[in-house]
């Protein structure tokens, strides 16, 4: 689905990418991670087309993020969810937030109505439906800057630290409203600096200067301790005391609930 070709890019005299490649299936749950200046927002930005390389190519679907008659389709294809939510919102109430895009798009009225319900009930914002926008909390504008991206039909969602502004209890449900989508067919770009977010994606790619350094499942980068999560880290603490743990998905909840059943 997404296919990226030797790319090289730059910003004056800073290289960013030096013949990056690599694809992405449709349906994948790709986490990317990498310390600051790695590239992970500037990668997120030339994946949606947002920029554009030097050198090499990014083809979505087919399409050329280079060539001016294919953006359009690639802006249907692809959304890119920010860190800060706020910078995203338009309009004052919720629902018109929704059905912005839609209008835009020249979506018949008839059906604006209904795609636009149907996108808030995927993310759990149907009830807030006629809320002003400035009065929802940080997971709930995440939550609708999502909503407006998936009325306007789009695969692929490409989540640039949109967790990272946001409270543990705000954070879980993005976690799993991303993995509720992956699992009705989305393709998900999760790109963060939290290394425990990579428990829930199928592959894992990290960036080290600029290049790709792995691209695996997540527990075949666990073997380098460099990127191994705190969760997988207690739990091979725990294992080495003898505290055997079967559940590869664990969670903390699950590990204190292990180490209580273990020393009462």
């Amino acid at each position: 689905m997404i296919e990226v070709k030797n790319i090289t890019f730059s910003y004056q005299n800073h290289k960013v990418f030096n013949n990056l490649s690599f694809s992405i299936k449709k349906g994948e749950y790709l986490c990317i991670i990498g310390k600051n200046g790695s590239g992970k927002s500037t990668l997120a930005k030339l994946l949606a087309g947002l920029i554009f390389s030097q050198e090499g190519s990014i083809k979505i679907s087919g399409y050329d993020t280079k060539n001016p008659k294919d953006l359009l389709e690639i802006r249907k294809l692809v959304g890119i969810i920010f860190q800060n939510p706020e910078n995203q919102i338009i309009t004052t109430t919720v629902f018109d937030e929704v059905i912005f895009g839609l209008e835009n798009l020249a979506t018949p009225r008839e059906q604006i109505k209904e795609i636009a319900e149907k996108s808030l009930k995927t993310v759990g914002l149907f009830e807030y439906k006629d809320r002003l926008t400035y009065q929802l909390s940080g997971g709930e504008k995440q939550r609708l800057a999502i909503a407006s991206i998936l009325a306007m039909g789009t695969d692929i969602l490409i989540f640039d630290e949109a967790t990272s502004m946001l409270d543990p209890v705000g954070k879980k449900q993005i976690l799993k409203l991303m993995k509720e989508l992956n699992s009705q067919g989305k393709t998900i770009i999760h790109i963060t600096h939290d290394r425990n977010d990579i428990l829930e994606a199928s592959k894992v790619m990290v960036l080290s200067k600029g290049e790709m350094k792995y691209q695996d499942v997540p527990y075949k980068i666990f073997e380098d301790d460099e990127f191994t999560p705190f969760l997988i880290k207690i739990k091979d603490i725990l294992e080495k005391n003898n505290i055997k743990i079967e559940d590869k998905n664990i969670n903390i909840k699950d590990l204190v609930r292990i180490v209580y059943e273990n020393i009462s």
